[in-house]
């Protein structure tokens, strides 16, 4: 008991700061679909929840201790504009399909903070997409799986 209970705290805790790699991580422990799927959007979404409200607490400390200065313009690369570019685009569903794989928990629940002031409609969006890449990355595991186990 012991032993599952560790397996799907370390899940839970690697999808809540990289998701991919926590689904990863669910899949190589050999947890069944409904455990992957429950370790790892609770995991994700407590990362979510953890991250939303800890940002704002951090920018409240920051504005009371540092008042505000002009920003300047920095070089950007080219990868990154298009990134930017995306983003600001699409804004939070950009976000959403973004964070699994490429940014981190933290980044993405940042970065929507930033362009979402609704934190319900992050909350939602981040629970959907979620489930959606637990569903899809487990769905073509095992479909891999299964023609890998046709074959020999």
């Amino acid at each position: 008991m012991n032993e599952l209970f560790l397996k799907y705290l370390s899940v839970a805790l690697t999808s809540s700061v990289k998701y991919f790699v926590g689904v990863i991580t669910a899949i190589g422990l050999k947890l069944s679909f409904v455990e992957t799927i429950i370790t790892t959007v609770g995991g994700g979404m407590l990362g979510v929840l953890f991250y939303l409200y800890l940002w704002d607490w951090i920018v409240w400390l920051y504005n009371k201790i540092v008042p505000p200065k002009p920003q300047t313009e920095k070089p950007v690369s080219k990868t990154k504009r298009k990134i930017y570019r995306f983003i600001i685009k699409y804004e939070l569903y950009a976000i959403v399909l973004l964070t699994p794989l490429i940014l981190s928990v933290p980044l993405g629940t940042i970065l929507a903070s930033i362009f979402e002031p609704n934190k319900w409609r992050i909350k939602r969006f981040m629970l959907i997409g979620f489930l959606l890449y637990s569903i899809v990355i487990y769905g073509l595991y095992d479909l891999f799986e299964l023609k890998l186990k046709a074959l020999f």
